[in-house]
C-alpha cells in the first residue's frame, strides 16, 4: 500500500516488526440512526452500551501503557456518546491519534464538526456513504430520508472549509449485493475528483445479524466479478496495482485488537465473540498481554499457516484474507476469506 496521512506506516511496521499493537477499536456506544439494513448493530433487539466512563478511561491508560499509536473511535455511532470529545480531548493529552468512524448523520451539527476539527487533526475522521443514489440509498436505509446524503456531503464540505485536510478524511463503505458494482465505482469517483477524499471498501461480512435467518443474509453478498470490479477501480484511485481483500493491510490487522460495547475484547470489531474475555472482569492491560497471540492473529506470520487457497497467493506480504468474513461464515478466525475474489475456489 502507499503511504498516506491516514496511517503512520512507520510506527505501524514497527508495531508489527515487534509483536506489539498500533491501534485499539474502541466501541463507545451501540446506538446508531443510520439504519443500514446489513448491520448487525441496528439490529440489537435491547441495544444497551456496557462502557462506563471510568472504564473508558482505564482503557486510555492502558493504551498509554500498550504504546498504543491510535485510537479508532467506533459505535454505533461513536458522535451519540455525550462525552465523547473529553476522551478524545485525553487520548491527545496522552500523544496517541483519534481516528473517529461516523455515519455521518453528526456532520450536520456545527459544533461536532468544531470539535472533530480540533481533537481529530492528529488522525483521521472516516464517514460512511456507501452510495450518493438517492434511489439505492433508501434501499440499504430504509428507514432514512435521501436528503441524508446531502447533510453527509455538506458536513464534509464545513470540515474541509475549516481547514481540516482532505488527505485525513475517508469515505468507509461497505460494499453489498444491493448495490451494482458500477454504483459503488461512481460514489468512490465522486468523492474522489470532487474533494480529493479517497474510499476505503469493506466486502460485506455475512454477519450473524441478530432475528434475521441466515438465509436471508445471502442477499447482501455481492457478486465476486462485481468486487473484482469494484476493487480494480479501487486501486486505481489509491495508486496501487492491488488492493488487499483486508480493509487495509494484514500488519494493520495483526496490531489491531477491539474492545466491544459489552467489554468484550476480540481481534477486529466485527468479531463479535461472546466468549472472549471482559474488561468488567480484568483490566485491558492483563487481557492483552495474556491474549496477545490470538488477538494479534499470530498464527498466519507463518504462511504454511494460511488457509491453503492463501499460501502462495501474490498478495501474501500485505494480505491474509478478512478474518472477520471468516469468522461470520463459520470458518472460525483461520479460514479462508469466503468474499476473496482472487480464490479458485469458495
Amino acid at each position: 500500500m502507499g503511504e498516506n496521512a491516514l496511517i503512520d506506516y512507520g510506527k505501524l511496521y514497527e508495531a508489527y516488526e515487534k509483536h506489539s499493537f498500533y491501534s485499539i477499536q474502541l466501541e463507545v456506544g451501540d446506538l446508531c440512526y443510520q439504519g443500514c439494513i446489513y448491520c448487525y448493530m441496528n439490529a440489537l433487539e435491547n441495544p444497551k452500551n456496557t462502557l462506563t466512563d471510568e472504564e473508558i478511561n482505564n482503557i486510555l491508560d492502558d493504551c498509554k501503557r500498550l504504546g498504543i499509536v491510535a485510537v479508532e473511535w467506533l459505535g454505533g455511532e461513536p458522535l451519540l456518546r455525550e462525552n465523547i470529545f473529553e476522551f478524545m480531548a485525553r487520548t491527545c493529552d496522552y500523544g496517541i491519534r483519534n481516528n473517529v468512524w461516523t455515519g455521518g448523520l453528526p456532520l450536520g451539527d456545527k459544533m461536532i464538526i468544531e470539535n472533530l476539527n480540533k481533537y481529530a487533526r492528529n488522525g483521521l475522521i472516516a464517514f460512511h456513504l456507501s452510495t450518493i443514489n438517492p434511489e439505492i440509498y433508501v434501499k440499504l436505509h430504509p428507514k432514512r430520508n435521501p436528503e441524508d446524503i446531502d447533510t453527509i456531503i455538506n458536513g464534509v464540505r464545513k470540515l474541509l472549509d475549516l481547514g481540516y485536510p482532505n488527505e485525513k478524511l475517508l469515505n468507509s463503505v461497505t460494499y453489498t449485493g444491493m448495490q451494482p458494482a458500477e454504483d459503488m465505482v461512481e460514489t468512490i469517483k465522486y468523492f474522489y475528483e470532487n474533494f480529493g477524499i479517497k474510499t476505503t471498501v469493506n466486502v460485506y461480512h455475512t454477519y450473524l445479524r441478530p432475528g434475521t435467518p441466515p438465509g436471508d443474509l445471502t442477499k447482501f453478498i455481492p457478486d465476486r466479478r462485481e468486487v473484482a470490479k469494484v476493487y480494480r477501480y479501487y486501486a486505481k484511485i489509491w495508486n496501487v496495482k492491488q488492493f488487499p481483500m483486508n480493509c487495509v493491510n494484514k500488519q494493520y490487522c495483526a496490531t489491531t485488537f477491539a474492545v466491544l460495547c459489552d467489554g468484550n475484547v476480540t481481534p477486529c470489531a466485527t468479531i463479535r465473540e461472546k466468549d472472549a474475555p471482559n474488561i468488567h472482569t480484568e483490566r485491558l492491560y492483563e487481557i492483552v498481554n495474556r491474549h496477545h497471540d490470538w488477538l494479534a492473529i499470530e498464527k498466519f506470520r507463518e504462511k504454511g499457516n494460511l488457509p491453503e487457497q492463501c499460501r502462495n497467493c501474490f498478495m501474501s506480504d500485505e494480505c491474509f484474507g478478512c478474518r472477520s468474513r471468516s469468522y461470520a461464515e463459520g470458518k472460525g478466525l483461520y479460514g479462508p476469506d469466503p468474499r476473496c475474489f482472487r480464490m479458485k475456489t469458495q
